[in-house]
């Protein structure tokens, strides 16, 4: 907003709001960041089509046996960075202080004029009762209105803001851009032949009472090849350890993104996790993932001392940190 915009009136009406904040302004550059957003997201998507034909596209031809040209190769790599510099532009307009300051900004007037309508019609009913005190009563009011004084304090608290409290829109906000950001990245996997991943699959239990109950349960695997496109995509996943005398369900699997978790690749720069956190771990000497609890790093974080779920506290597990997900499972 520009600096040089007109004072209001030193005597102004009661209750102005100066020009420079003017709720309706807010409001309206607050909508026309959120319109700015929303295009931004259909431009990802247009994008991630984009990359998602253009993927078919050259797989098709590698399936026929046909060479690959380099200005392919080109075109789908300028795709993928054009997906980079999208993603960066949203999580950039997301986190951008000055949306959550309008928006504090926002709350922080309508609560002022709230506050301060609330002081002025006590002080117009106290005084209206004090009238018909006096009236029946030929003698002083026992309970007088606010005094002047009295409502300017009401005012001037109702301006003031404890800067060691944030608001609970800026906590909203930042809420929304936390899971906004996780909706984005979550959205924009899209999973390639041979890729490897942690996939949720139904299983058949047999209890000791002879019951078969269908259980769900994470295990490790491969994306085998890649169907249908868009938001009818699907994937064939491979159990890698499958042998036929095994007899623990079939070697491959129908799965989508959803039901998937990316595998990172050997060799990956992986953040290390705080004590604490929940996460999806394969399972030492087992290709199952399950529920565990970051008890503390090793090596340099290559490693992840875990405590798994249903397992007696203080059995902790080592397990490598690219198979330690970032995901509640």
């Amino acid at each position: 907003m520009s600096a040089a915009r007109n004072r209001a009136p030193r005597n102004g009406a009661r209750g102005a709001v100066p020009d420079a904040l003017n709720p309706q302004e807010l409001w309206q550059e607050i909508v026309g960041i959120l319109k700015d957003i929303d295009k931004g997201e259909a431009k990802a998507a247009a994008n991630g089509n984009s990359i998602i034909e253009s993927e078919e596209r050259l797989t098709a031809k590698r399936d026929l046996g046909k060479t690959i040209s380099v200005a392919e190769t080109d075109v789908h790599s300028a795709l993928f960075r054009e997906g980079v510099r999208l993603s960066e532009q949203q999580i950039t307009k997301l986190q951008d202080t000055s949306f959550i300051t309008k928006l504090e900004l926002l709350r922080d007037i309508r609560m002022s004029n709230e506050l301060e309508a609330a002081a002025e019609a006590s002080l117009l009913a106290r005084g209206s009762n004090s009238r018909a005190s006096h009236m029946d009563c030929d003698g002083p009011s026992d309970s007088p209105g606010l005094s002047p004084a009295e409502v300017r304090q009401v005012r001037k608290l109702a301006s003031s803001r404890n800067n060691s409290q944030t608001p609970k829109v800026a906590d909203d906000v930042k809420s929304f851009t936390s899971e906004s950001n996780e909706r984005m990245s979550k959205a924009k996997i899209v999973y390639a032949v041979g890729d490897k991943v942690a996939f949720r699959r139904k299983q058949q239990v047999t209890h000791p009472d002879g019951k078969v109950t269908e259980e769900l349960e994470w295990i490790q695997g491969k994306v085998n090849k890649v169907i249908g496109e868009g938001k009818s995509r699907r994937y064939e996943v491979r159990d890698p350890y499958y042998t036929p005398e095994s007899n623990d369900g079939p070697e491959f699997y129908k799965s989508s993104a959803s039901q998937m978790v990316p595998i990172p690749v050997e060799g990956s720069n992986l953040e290390v996790y705080e004590v604490g956190k929940r996460v999806l771990a394969l399972y030492p000497d087992t290709s199952q993932f399950y529920r565990a609890e970051v008890k503390g790093t090793l090596n340099g974080g290559t490693h992840v001392q875990l405590l798994f779920e249903d397992e007696s506290e203080g059995l902790l597990k080592t397990v490598e940190r690219r198979f330690t997900l970032d995901h509640k499972g």
